[in-house]
């Protein structure tokens, strides 16, 4: 049995757990933060999170990259989530990496101005804005949407488009109150066509929930 480790306010977290509800891998979820507490750092050594455990093998698995790709090593070989194709593979992995390295990581610096209230620092902001946009123009010419992302079967592509990017568009609309996904329609109904799929509801209703009672503490403080 698969323990993850994490809560749903991640979206790397989201977006393992959506992989093994889709790939149909068992498991079980532990609350796990971010931290740099020495019991964290026992189990993931940069106090990062997802992280998982399996409950008959020594140590832990960190980044959710490698977790995916585990993921789809040990679970059902008749529901692939990454091609076959070692090319087709690889171009999933480039749309995969290109979301969480050019549209999800710049906005990670103004996450505390989005999140927590804190001041917002306009040269951060405009590095955030022009990198996503830059990012979303690369992938604006590598997505297929024929009708998934990456071709014509879902993959592991998807599972990070759908968990990952909308970040993007909640914490620059929160800062700048724009949206840089907002004029591309052609992604908003490849997201209607994601959100039609039972696993995809669960998770984003549940991050969703995780997202406003983090809010609601916010305010209280």
């Amino acid at each position: 049995m698969i323990t993850l480790y994490g809560f749903p306010l991640s979206n790397y977290y989201n977006k393992v757990k959506l992989s093994l509800l889709e790939k149909g891998v068992p498991f079980v979820e532990e609350l796990a933060r971010p931290s740099q507490d020495a019991a964290l750092l026992e189990k993931s050594p940069t106090g990062k999170i997802p992280f998982i455990k399996r409950s008959d093998a020594e140590g832990y698995l960190i980044e959710s990259q490698a977790i995916v790709e585990y993921i789809e090593a040990i679970g059902p070989k008749e529901n692939r989530l990454l091609p076959e194709d070692p090319w087709e593979a690889a171009q999933c992995r480039s749309i995969m990496f290109l979301i969480d390295f050019s549209i999800d990581s710049p906005c990670r610096p103004v996450l505390p101005a989005a999140l927590l209230g804190q001041k917002a620092v306009p040269e951060q902001v405009a590095s955030a804005e022009q990198s996503v946009a830059r990012g979303v123009s690369g992938l604006r010419r590598l997505a297929k949407f024929k009708p998934y992302i990456a071709g014509s079967e879902l993959t592991y592509a998807d599972l990070a488009a759908i968990t990952v990017m909308p970040v993007a568009s909640v914490v620059l609309k929160m800062i700048t109150g724009k949206d840089p996904l907002e004029d591309w329609p052609e992604l908003h109904s490849y997201f209607a066509l994601l959100r039609q799929r039972p696993h995809v509801q669960r998770v984003e209703a549940e991050a969703t929930q995780a997202l406003q009672a983090f809010l609601a503490m916010q305010k209280k403080q």
